[in-house]
């Protein structure tokens, strides 16, 4: 009898420290820019602990295929649906249920190479009118060498709140708009 506690014991102890089996999860094969589309040799599907895995970490090879980033990844780093550009991304980002993505033309080009994924922003016209508070850039442009080439405005997409959109993407009609960094 004590040999069939002793042997259960060891049973249960054993099967207590097993850890429980993560799928495996897509991960950058290269460094890799923002706006980037997807394509097989950009990734690797890696075995992962799941006490490490991210929260919304991609596990299906072909899905994430195709997806464009929405900032820089680097080799080796798990992609999450943050990461790709998605309807739910500007809800994740703002935390605002049926927030919306609307891009902006920065009235000074060189705010566009300042802001990086996830910076927030306030959005102002030429009148000084806020017309939103607290967007969260959801994609900025990428360009190595930091510099604008000439006459190349490049957009930054935000993230925001609905009527916030509405004035933004109205009032970027017909004025340039500024970009205040929090």
């Amino acid at each position: 009898m004590a040999l069939v506690l002793v042997v259960a014991a060891v049973a249960t102890a054993v099967v207590s420290t097993r850890r429980p089996e993560a799928p495996p999860l897509i991960v950058a094969a290269t460094d890799l820019k923002p706006g980037t589309v997807l394509a097989a040799e950009d990734l690797v599907a890696r075995a992962t602990p799941i006490e490490v895995t991210p929260d919304h970490a991609l596990t299906d090879y072909e899905k994430a295929i195709g997806q464009r980033l929405t900032g820089p990844v680097n080799r080796g780093e798990v992609i999450t649906e943050e990461r790709i550009l998605t309807a739910r991304l500007p809800e994740s980002l703002t935390g605002i249920r049926g927030a919306r993505l609307v891009p902006v033309r920065p009235a000074d080009e060189s705010v566009a190479h300042l802001v990086r994924q996830g910076d927030v922003v306030d959005v102002i016209d030429a009148e000084r009118t806020v017309l939103a508070r607290g967007a969260v850039v959801a994609v900025a442009p990428s360009n190595s060498s930091g510099r604008t080439p000439p006459g190349a405005n490049p957009p930054v997409l935000l993230a925001m709140d609905e009527a916030s959109a509405q004035r933004v993407a109205a009032g970027s009609l017909d004025v340039a708009l500024a970009l205040i960094l929090h």
